[in-house]
């Protein structure tokens, strides 16, 4: 792997080519050119960040928000080696065939692919994160007793169980790195923003890009395939400057552009009464199965969905450990691990002995986070978003610092956000009944939930988990990329995020982009390059030292 930084270049310009161009190094963009390139295949990657975080680059992910409801423009996003996987919390689970699948009950059709078209690829990827394989709807060898603590509540809601890799192994770039660097035949460029396209007009395709610096310094990439994995918003903006670039013949026969924009919405609708706290610990702190850790995932049923005319949704708990002493023991033991213990720490270290001891046992002999009897646990509902026309991405007024026309969202929750939530909460007393857990533990509903007069949404807050605004389809007038990820208009586009997915559904969408990702590489795999686009930097500069392969 060759890491270059495009303010490097001894020059103004340079132009470059290869088979394959790949815009954005988050983990779509990482994962898919370390499949290629392990094929033999070579894949230049384009990035807009650097290989550390940059305020300025940051800032290119504004939005104009009208309606200033959409908060997660800049705290959900970020650009650089790696992406929004520095920031990923890491929650890996598959959306369901019920999810995909036709729902008549909400008018919504099933995806065009099956999900078993990408399980395939779920064992390479929980390897690639070190997270232990096996279900997610249980979490052997706890089988018994999780299924007696959390039984299946057909009619309420299902719990599933997500795995979570260590927080060092979130970053992809900083998982691959090694692998990466073996590779000779990727070229990755950093503080490159895709500005400008070069079409061929007369068959229909991209034929180059050109990505800028801060400092006038500008890459040309020309390839015979192009991914867009930049994430949802800045993918679809991005599409939608292609189809500006064509006048608007691009995406001519499609209708959907930029529509049916959608996001998980969360709310906290409870606080569980700890009076018990060695039982709502054993119930509720994040347990640890084959070194990995396992987080409840309290699904809204199929037979409450149908029943309430609901989307999809899920409950899970919520602990603010920041402020409680277990964060100086966290500290601490990091302190140890790099040798690195000031007097200071010793102190808080004398004081918080019996946590210490206690935070032992609970991780060796019970393998769950302990959680002081002060921290709250609260429950939070994630309610999936249904598609809405009026929900949508288009080219703002407004540039950005590149002069270059900026996203502009119109965004709102909608009614059936809101029958979603009042299900979810509904459901979730039930089950609480149903599992005997009110008896132990009950729930204290916030106002907004206990009281169905006060819309929920109102205080809710995007998850960063946008979708759906190049949706996925077989009909070029209501989609934007076809079953195989291609873009319609622009067959040699291909698109892997979020946004191609019909319908978000209640599972995180990371895993899923992941899997997508890797099939996708495939699927350019099986495709004859030319050889006369070999890439073409040999000389320009010197790679990035530590960041690049030898």
């Amino acid at each position: 792997m060759s890491v270059f930084e495009l303010k490097d270049l001894p020059d103004g310009s340079r132009s470059i080519s290869g088979p394959i161009c790949v815009i954005g190094a988050g983990i779509a963009g990482l994962l898919l050119a370390r499949r290629v390139a392990a094929s033999g295949q070579k894949v230049i990657v384009v990035e807009s960040g650097n290989k550390t975080h940059d305020d300025e680059v940051h800032r290119l992910n504004d939005i104009e928000d009208p309606a200033g409801r959409y908060s997660r423009a800049l705290t959900g996003r970020y650009r650089g080696l790696g992406g929004t996987s520095s920031r990923w919390g890491g929650r890996m689970i598959p959306i369901t065939d019920h999810e995909a699948g036709e729902r008549a009950h909400i008018a919504q059709p099933g995806w065009p692919i099956t999900m078993s078209r990408f399980s395939r690829y779920e064992g390479e990827i929980e390897e690639i994160f070190k997270v232990a394989p096996g279900s997610y709807e249980e979490i052997a060898p706890e089988r018994t007793a999780s299924r007696k603590m959390f039984p299946d509540g057909d009619a309420t809601l299902t719990p599933r169980w997500a795995k979570c890799p260590s927080f060092k192994r979130c970053n992809v770039a900083t998982v691959l790195k090694d692998e990466l660097g073996s590779l000779k035949n990727i070229e990755i460029w950093l503080g490159a923003t895709v500005c400008g396209f070069e079409l061929d007009r007369g068959g229909g395709r991209l034929r180059g890009i050109t990505a800028r610096n801060f400092n006038g310094k500008e890459l040309k990439v020309r390839a015979d395939d192009f991914v867009f994995a930049a994430g949802t918003i800045e993918t679809t903006r991005l599409l939608l400057l292609l189809d500006a670039a064509s006048d608007n013949h691009a995406f001519a026969r499609s209708r959907v552009l930029g529509r049916y924009f959608q996001d998980h919405l969360k709310a906290k609708v409870a606080v569980i009464d700890r009076r018990d706290p060695v039982a709502t610990n054993r119930l509720f702190g994040y347990r640890f199965v084959n070194s990995t850790r396992r987080d409840l995932h309290l699904e809204l049923s199929r037979a409450a969905q149908v029943k309430d005319q609901a989307g999809s949704a899920f409950a899970y708990v919520a602990m603010d450990l920041a402020e409680s002493p277990l964060a100086d023991v966290k500290r601490i033991a990091q302190g140890l691990q790099r040798r690195d213990l000031s007097v200071a720490d010793l102190r808080r270290l004398s004081k918080n002995v019996g946590l210490v001891a206690r935070s032992a046992y609970w991780r060796l002999i019970r393998h769950q986070l302990f959680v002081p009897a002060g921290v709250d646990l609260q429950m939070m509902t994630c309610v999936e978003q249904l598609p809405q026309w009026d929900n949508r991405i288009r080219l703002s007024q407004s540039r950005d610092r590149f002069g270059v026309p900026m996203a502009l969202l119109e965004w709102a929750p909608t009614e059936s956000d809101e029958r979603t939530f009042r299900s979810a909460v509904a459901n979730l007393a039930g089950y609480w009944r149903q599992a005997g857990l009110d008896a132990v533990c009950p729930l204290n509903l916030t106002p907004a939930a206990a009281d169905t007069s006060t819309p929920i949404i109102a205080q809710a807050e995007a998850c960063a988990h946008p979708s759906g605004s190049t949706r996925m389809g077989t009909d070029p007038a209501e989609s934007v990329v076809g079953p195989d990820l291609r873009c319609h208009g622009v067959p040699n586009v291909a698109v892997v995020s979020a946004s191609v997915f019909p319908t978000a559904g209640s599972a995180n969408p990371t895993f899923t982009i992941m899997k997508m990702t890797m099939w996708l590489a495939d699927s350019l795999l099986r495709r004859v390059p030319r050889p006369d686009l070999a890439p073409t930097t040999a000389g320009v500069l010197e790679p990035i030292p530590g960041l690049s392969g030898t």
